[in-house]
């Protein structure tokens, strides 16, 4: 079952927020990690990915991330797979399910 949805109202500007955030928090972070024993990678940061690129968690599909995405249980989905997952058998009454509460998902893209 899955336990929550959560749509990413402005998936370009959420990206952009949480790559600002991974960039200013990047080097404590490695140093946590790696004085524990851990190596540490941040995609966000060290990857260059673009921030309208977004790809299905289940199938590798592009999905446009010029409309909202559904990201259920950390796992942002395509239109076909979210549809494939919107059944009884893997939402239940007891699935929370609501928009992304990041302030920069509320707002619209600025062309």
């Amino acid at each position: 079952m899955i336990e929550e949805i959560v749509w990413i109202i402005n998936p370009i500007k959420h990206r952009k927020r949480l790559r600002i955030n991974a960039e200013l928090n990047y080097e404590s972070n490695k140093k946590a990690h790696e004085d524990n024993g851990f190596f540490f990678i941040d995609t966000l940061v060290e990857s260059g990915i673009p921030d309208d690129l977004w790809i299905c968690d289940l199938c590798n599909a592009s999905i446009d991330a010029d409309n909202r995405i559904p990201v259920a249980d950390n796992l942002a989905l395509c239109n076909e797979c979210f549809a494939k997952w919107n059944t009884k058998e893997y939402i239940g009454d007891k699935t929370l399910e609501g928009n992304c509460p990041d302030v920069c998902c509320e707002m619209k893209e600025e062309e």
